[in-house]
C-alpha cells in the first residue's frame, strides 16, 4: 500500500479528481458531512471526502475495506456512493435532537474516524402569506413554526430574478421588502416562479482523527414558491 500525504497545495482547478481511499491517511482527509430533512419524516445523510483541504477537488473513493456508516439510534447503514462524489444514506428520523453518528472505518488499513456526531435541529412548518407578488410594489412575508434560536438562511432563486440569500433571526418570520427582489434589464417586464427556501441548521463535531478538520451540519430544509410580477 502507497500513503499519499496531501495538505493544502491540491486547490480547485475547475475539474474534480479522485484517489482510492486506501492509499490515503485518515489524518489528510477532510470530511463534509449534511445531514438533510425536508419535512417528509426521513432524513438523508450526504458524506464527501476530500483530500487537501475543504478548497480541494479531489475526492475518496472507497476502496479495500474502507467504509462510511451512519447511525441513528439501534440502526447503522453503510452509506453507498450514488451521484458525483457524496455516498448517501437515508433514515426514517427527523425529530429534534435526533443524534446522527457517521463513522469512517479502515479495517487494518489506518486509524478509524468512528464518531463524528450531529443532532437535528427542530422541524419547521413554512408559509407565505400569498402566491402572487409584485416586485415594485408588494413585501414578501415570510413565516415559519415554531420558532427557534439563533438564526435561520434564506434564498431565493428564479428564471426572472437575480439569486439572493441571507440569514436572519429565527423568530418565525421575515420580510422581503418591496423592491428588494433584484431582476435583470432584460426581465424587468417578465413574471417567473421564485423558489424561497428556508433552513435551520446546526453543526455537529468531527471526529478527531480527521487532523485536517472538516465539517457536519444537520439540517431542516423547507420551500415555497411564488410568482414575482413586475
Amino acid at each position: 500500500m502507497r500513503w499519499i500525504t496531501l495538505g493544502v497545495s491540491i486547490l480547485a482547478f475547475g475539474c474534480t479528481e479522485s484517489v482510492e481511499s486506501e492509499d490515503v491517511r485518515t489524518s489528510g482527509v477532510y470530511p463534509e458531512i449534511m445531514v438533510t430533512a425536508t419535512g417528509n419524516g426521513s432524513s438523508t445523510v450526504s458524506v464527501r471526502l476530500k483530500v487537501g483541504g475543504s478548497s480541494s477537488n479531489t475526492f475518496l473513493d472507497m476502496t479495500g475495506e474502507d467504509q462510511l456508516e451512519a447511525t441513528v439510534g439501534t440502526t447503522t447503514r453503510r452509506l453507498d456512493k450514488t451521484s458525483g462524489d457524496a455516498y448517501t444514506a437515508s433514515f426514517s428520523e427527523d425529530a429534534e435532537d435526533t443524534e446522527f453518528t457517521i463513522a469512517f472505518m479502515r479495517g487494518d488499513a489506518d486509524e478509524n474516524a468512528p464518531a463524528s456526531t450531529v443532532t437535528m435541529p427542530a422541524p419547521f412548518d413554512l408559509g407565505l402569506d400569498a402566491t402572487e407578488y409584485s416586485r415594485a410594489d408588494d413585501d414578501v412575508q415570510v413565516a415559519w413554526d415554531p420558532p427557534a434560536s439563533g438564526q435561520v438562511s434564506w434564498s431565493i432563486r428564479g428564471d426572472c430574478i437575480k439569486m439572493d440569500s441571507g440569514a436572519t433571526p429565527d423568530d418565525g418570520s421575515h420580510t422581503l421588502p418591496s423592491g428588494s427582489i433584484d431582476t435583470f434589464e432584460s426581465d424587468m417586464a417578465e413574471s417567473c416562479t421564485v423558489d424561497l427556501e428556508v433552513i435551520r441548521a446546526r453543526i455537529g463535531t468531527i471526529d478527531p482523527a480527521f487532523t485536517e478538520g472538516g465539517s457536519i451540519t444537520a439540517r431542516h430544509v423547507r420551500g415555497r414558491a411564488f410568482t414575482a410580477n413586475p
